[in-house]
């Protein structure tokens, strides 16, 4: 069987997992470096309680013991009284356990299964090096650990670029990570390579320095769009490049905003589908300037850590069918998005129906992949689709979204977005454990809810996105006045190039060069609210409205949390709607409700029971082979933790073997794999000498 997806779960490659989604099962199968037991499980948060698993092991008898187990605490897993798991073959050889199965997406076991979804799954793993006394009594497993998986992905474009395919190698210049600051986002300039003709990004895998890839959580390479790009923007080529969003960044530098790589740790790179790319430069219909922004992390403020990861992007002078594109959805990056502590929160961001009427061609554009960001406290994103009053089928969503495991989703059919379709990103955040409030931000601490849509053809719109409207946020606080009423401070500052002063660029190109001057500086665009100062009503006289939001007696208000998150949800935003370059598109409604639709009703999925017993695939018996006939030498399954009875003979068939691809190296598969490697060393010599004497004698 050619398995669709593969992932080693450990980082010393021993524990190894395949599988394939089908329409109404999975079929898995694992390889264990082991000669002991082996255990895989879906958790609801990555711990072992509330896990649905199963144990397996094969004895020194060559029994197969297979259970279909839950976990309802940190003790051995308890045998399911319904077994919604199926063995469909296993062995073991000198270095592997091996073991394929198979259960429905959803069982009908509601008490103790983990119900499968297309929603990222923690898939928790376990191996000991022994095998148990007996299934009641496991010993505590050598290895163990957890990884974060799309189970219902269809096929994923391998990372393998065409044989004509150019590279480009875009690395950040040797960052200094500051050991007093646990996040840093770095940007620096790079031009594109000298082209003779229109060429087609394709594809692009990251490249981490060895021993930094616990500080380099996402990349984005965006497009930078202006109409003088090389006056403005080839000085800073040869640069270091700066702090992103701070006083060093030049305002030039704000024309980079169409990302065309979004990269983030759990992620391999991507390959588009054949008939799309991405055009490089600006004759083309593409860009010439690219700014790399890449999100340091530095939790433990390690001192001395230089990095110089990037993307290597893939390029062609094969031209494909489409120009393809990113579209940007979500809620604008700002201290707008408010999330209480304590809670468990929603937002909501709206691209409107008079935007994309706006931009949108009459063709519409396909969508072919997306890929969902939020931070630390995000526990759920989706995208809901609106036409015409009607909520279309949903395309993106993950309910149990990880920060740790970021992929783009790859749809099996495109989504198509037409003019006049609105757009709406919900996320969902847990803040229960959080004592203060958080904000939208660049932070790992702080927050974002953004989604990024691969399409083509290729069209002028870059970003969507929208803000709660503050006017109403105050109110909900019971604010009726500030001493500085201007709300000028929360909106979106249109781009021009009019705006670009010659001489603080220069002086930005000065400060990147002098060290002294290029020091990171701790970003938190929730400090705006330091300088909202409340004039009445009389009890938050004089207080910033950082106070209001740090005060404790703030959030002991649960009719005002309520009201707050309905406002948030389901009241007025302000949507913005921009072209490459960030340049806003005109005459669009500056507020906008939340759109009047019907909600799509999603079919129940209904459970599947497995059948009575289970197909199982053996290595075929080589009768020349001693002791072949005793009913041990086969491999039983035994679903209900007792011996297996001698009677229960299966009869041997062809034996299944992985593709090359997907199959461990192994020496041998004899009597299946209960032959040890002396054994086959025997064989290896009686053989030649029995069939010379047969030759002999004749």
């Amino acid at each position: 069987m050619s398995f669709v997806h593969r992932a080693v779960m450990d980082p010393w490659g021993a524990f190894v997992m395949m599988w394939s989604p089908l329409p109404e099962k999975i079929i898995i199968e694992v390889q264990v470096a082991t000669q002991g037991y082996i255990g895989l499980g879906f958790s609801p948060n990555g711990a072992m309680k509330g896990a649905d698993v199963i144990l397996a092991w094969v004895d020194s008898d060559n029994y197969l013991y297979f259970h279909d187990r839950y976990a309802f605490a940190q003790l051995t897993p308890s045998i399911d009284e319904s077994q919604d798991y199926q063995l469909l073959g296993g062995y073991q050889n000198y270095s592997h356990t091996v073991i394929r199965f198979s259960r429905p997406w959803k069982t009908c076991d509601e008490n103790h299964d983990f119900q499968l979804s297309g929603d990222t799954v923690r898939v928790i793993w376990a191996y000991d090096d022994e095998d148990p006394t007996s299934p009641d009594r496991m010993p505590r497993h050598d290895h163990q650990g957890t990884k974060s998986l799309y189970l219902r992905e269809p096929p994923t474009r391998k990372v393998k670029p065409p044989f004509d395919a150019q590279s480009w190698h875009v690395l950040s210049p040797r960052v200094n990570l500051p050991d007093d600051l646990r996040t840093l986002y770095w940007c620096k300039l790079y031009k594109i390579p000298e082209l003779t003709r229109k060429t087609h990004v394709i594809g692009y895998m990251p490249v981490i320095q060895p021993g930094n890839e616990q500080h380099v959580h996402h990349m984005l390479l965006y497009e930078c769009h202006l109409q003088n790009s090389h006056h403005h923007l080839n000085k800073f080529v040869e640069a270091p490049g700066a702090q992103c969003y701070d006083r060093n960044m030049p305002l030039s530098w704000s024309a980079c905003n169409t990302p065309i790589v979004a990269w983030a740790v759990g992620s391999e790179g991507e390959m588009f589908p054949e008939h799309t790319g991405v055009p490089l430069g600006e004759e083309h219909g593409g860009a010439s300037y690219f700014m790399l922004e890449i999100h340091y992390d530095n939790p433990n403020l390690r001192k001395g850590v230089v990095d110089s990861s990037g993307v290597r992007i893939f390029h062609t002078y094969d031209l494909r069918q489409y120009d393809a594109g990113i579209l940007t959805l979500g809620h604008t990056v700002s201290p707008t998005h408010i999330i209480p502590p304590g809670q468990n929160w929603k937002t909501i961001a709206h691209c409107t129906d008079s935007c994309t009427e706006k931009t949108i061609p009459d063709t519409g554009i396909r969508v072919f992949q997306g890929f969902l960001h939020g931070h630390l406290l995000a526990s759920s994103i989706s995208i809901r689709q609106i036409r015409k009053g009607r909520e279309l089928p949903v395309n993106f969503k993950d309910m149990a979204y990880d920060f740790n495991y970021q992929q783009a989703r790859i749809l099996s059919e495109d989504m198509e977005i037409l003019p006049g379709d609105s757009l709406m990103v919900t996320c969902g955040y847990n803040s229960t454990k959080r004592k203060t409030p958080t904000f939208g931000g660049f932070s790992t601490e702080d927050e974002m809810c953004l989604a990024f849509l691969t399409y083509y053809p290729r069209i002028d719109l870059s970003g969507c996105y929208s803000k709660p409207d503050m006017a109403l946020v105050f109110d909900t606080f019971g604010i009726q006045d500030l001493f500085n009423n201007d709300m000028n401070v929360f909106n979106d500052q249109s781009f021009s190039e009019n705006n670009i002063n010659e001489e603080d660029e220069n002086t930005d190109l000065s400060n990147m060069m002098t060290e002294e001057s290029n020091v990171p500086q701790n970003i938190h665009l929730g400090d705006i609210y330091r300088y909202v100062v409340v004039k009445s009503p009389q009890k938050y006289y004089n207080w910033t409205f950082y106070d209001i939001l740090h005060d404790e007696r703030t959030w002991s208000d649960a009719s005002m949390i309520s009201s707050l998150q309905d406002r948030i949800m389901f009241g007025q935003h302000e949507p913005s709607c921009e072209n490459h370059g960030r340049v806003m598109i005109e005459g669009l409604p500056k507020k906008a409700k939340y759109p009047d639709f019907i909600s799509i009703q999603p079919l129940k999925e209904r459970c599947t029971k497995p059948s009575p017993d289970a197909d199982i695939y053996l290595p075929e018996i080589q009768t020349s082979f001693p002791s072949t006939t005793s009913t041990k030498e086969y491999i039983k399954h035994n679903r209900d933790g007792m011996s297996p009875s001698p009677t229960a003979k299966p009869t041997p068939t062809i034996p299944w073997r992985p593709q090359e691809e997907n199959e461990i190296e192994q020496d041998s598969l004899t009597l299946a794999g209960r032959a040890n490697a002396d054994t086959l060393k025997m064989f290896s010599w009686i053989l030649p000498i029995i069939f010379l004497t047969i030759f002999c004698l004749y």
